[in-house]
């Protein structure tokens, strides 16, 4: 049924309700032309009907039926709540290129809680994170970046109308998702509009240049032709600017630090800083913060056709901070202490690009005097792609956001739903209650049987049967990078002197 009207900044919404949750779809937050920022939609007077999700972002497979101005988001509230609620406002993930808040239905967790679930549209591809600024046409925008910090904004100020706490709001994210997060919580715009932060599979490289950005943003202007008229691609047909993007990206893809074209760029004005020199400097030592990873990040990445540049770009990276010797010291380490079913140069690339950056953010927050919390997800979910490639990128997200017992679909991957074996259902709740417990309290684990991350000791939750707790700075392969990176410091003092 529907519900009563809601009051917001712009204008009163109707939503539905469906056991004991209320639902308001397809809310718009901020509208946007073309490479051009974020602004308000006009306001209205009468009710207006966000039952349906809104407009998909322009992404490869969804050109046609997208819509440019895609900002929206989608609220999940519990009916009844005697108090303001916390509030879990999470980015999507898809390498920034692909996805949308509608793959992630919040109704299971919004009444577990009992918690205000909110998901986000915003801009994606060249729309989000072309940078052409450099090219006469705009301010350094960082779109996608902007329309995430407007969405919050939006949440800051309306939550309350839906029985949310403006003042415990969760700042969480996945994959690239939780690359914006790092990076958003850092800005000064962002600053008393969120309480946590939650990052699952943050890339270890997360932030581009400023010369990478512009880099694309010539390469794509040459491609279209139009290097003596940037102003035209604002008229470009989607399909050609698409095309034009991912032709590009074939061909540059192995230059970056990444092996992504896109990401959030450190333009020195939406991004003024290197998020992990903010973490560093202790700025956001108030912040409990959440970092998490999946034991086998890089399998996805490795069986993709052809395998993704981030496998080209990790090894390169690695041959490069520490030589060819070293490159082959860590493999001969990793394949010496395989487990049976452990692919050791896959696992050393999870580590380098995914486990060990997550670590040293981990660090980098705990010796400014923040509270830190570090997981790895080792549950092979019973749903593909997780049935045949264990426990890999993603393989917490979809736990996290299932119905128990049935894992969600997730119509924008094009990913089918499915019943839970007793194996996922207890690792999936034991995951979702920490998440609930942090966006409530700000700690994943009130009885201390995860203790928080810290210099004296490193622990590691591990997320699977059972659910328990190891140290991080143990064992040959930690000592072995450990030694070489130390080594190749020392070196670079050398250099420098």
């Amino acid at each position: 049924m529907l519900t009563n009207a809601v009051q917001t900044t712009l204008g009163p919404i109707i939503g539905a309700e469906q056991e004991a949750v209320r639902t308001f779809k397809g809310v718009p937050f901020a509208t946007a032309r073309r490479f051009s920022k974020a602004t308000p939609p006009p306001a209205w007077t009468e009710p207006r009907r966000c039952t349906d999700y809104g407009a998909y972002a322009p992404q490869p497979g969804h050109l046609d039926s997208a819509e440019e101005s895609c900002l929206s988001l989608n609220i999940w509230t519990p009916v009844g709540a005697d108090r303001p609620l916390p509030v879990l406002f999470f980015i999507h993930g898809g390498a920034f290129v692909t996805g949308g808040g509608a793959d992630y239905d919040g109704a299971f967790l919004a009444a577990r809680g009992p918690a205000i679930i909110v998901t986000i549209n915003y801009r994606l591809g060249p729309l989000g994170f072309l940078q052409l600024h450099r090219h006469g046409l705009g301010e350094a925008n960082n779109l996608a970046v902007s329309d995430s910090l407007a969405a919050l904004d939006w949440v800051h100020a309306n939550i309350a109308n839906f029985g949310g706490d403006p003042d415990k709001v969760t700042l969480s994210g996945q994959s690239a998702g939780a690359s914006m997060v790092i990076a958003i919580a850092t800005l000064p715009q962002a600053k008393g509009k969120f309480s946590r932060a939650l990052a699952l599979s943050a890339p270890g490289r997360n932030i581009m240049s400023a010369d990478h950005a512009d880099h694309v943003a010539r390469r794509v202007l040459a491609e279209l032709g139009l290097e003596g008229d940037a102003s035209a691609i604002s008229t470009v047909p989607l399909h050609e600017l698409f095309g034009a993007v991912e032709r590009v990206g074939r061909g540059i893809a192995d230059e970056t630090a990444s092996g992504t074209v896109f990401g959030p760029v450190l333009d020195g004005t939406i991004i003024p800083r290197e998020p992990r020199d903010v973490f560093a400097d202790g700025r956001l030592r108030h912040i409990p913060l959440w970092l998490g990873s999946c034991r086998d990040e890089m399998v996805m990445f490795l069986k993709s056709t052809p395998p993704a540049a981030m496998i080209r770009t990790t090894e390169r990276n690695v041959r490069v901070a520490f030589g060819d010797a070293g490159w082959e010291r860590l493999l001969a380490c990793y394949r010496g202490s395989a487990r049976p079913d452990e692919d050791p140069y896959e696992a050393l690339l999870s580590d380098a690009f995914w486990h060990r950056p997550m670590a040293d953010l981990a660090r980098l927050h705990s010796a400014a005097g923040g509270a830190v919390w570090l997981s790895r997800f080792d549950h092979g979910p019973a749903l593909e792609p997780f049935l045949s490639q264990g426990p890999t990128h993603g393989a917490d997200n979809a736990c996290l956001w299932a119905h128990l017992p049935e894992f969600i679909d997730r119509p924008i991957l094009k990913r089918k739903g499915g019943p839970m074996t007793p194996a996922d259902i207890d690792v999936a709740a034991r995951f979702q209650t920490s998440l609930l417990r942090f966006v409530t309290s700000g700690e994943p684990d009130v009885a201390q049987a995860w203790p928080r991350f810290e210099q004296s000791r490193e622990p590691l939750a591990i997320f699977a049967q059972p659910f328990h707790v190891v140290p991080l700075n143990e064992g040959t392969r930690f000592r072995l990078w450990a030694e070489l990176s130390a080594s190749s410091d020392n070196k670079k003092m050398r250099e420098a002197v």
